[in-house]
């Protein structure tokens, strides 16, 4: 089942993926690039839900 977690700065940027370790480093590098922010991955991929179903995307607005 795939996980999703929504910008920690709260741009509307969302990814999901089918692992949280995966969560966690799109939502790193979008924090980095975007925000100038460092996140630990590790840490980021621990806050994602986990999800029914659907498949695994990247989105950003």
């Amino acid at each position: 089942m795939p996980f999703t977690l929504t910008c920690l700065s709260g741009c509307g940027f969302r990814t999901t993926a089918d692992s949280r370790e995966d969560v966690g480093v799109l939502v790193m590098e979008h924090m980095d690039d975007e925000h100038d922010t460092p996140v630990d991955p590790f840490e980021a991929g621990e806050l994602a839900i986990q999800r029914n179903a659907g498949p695994s995307s990247q989105s950003s607005n």
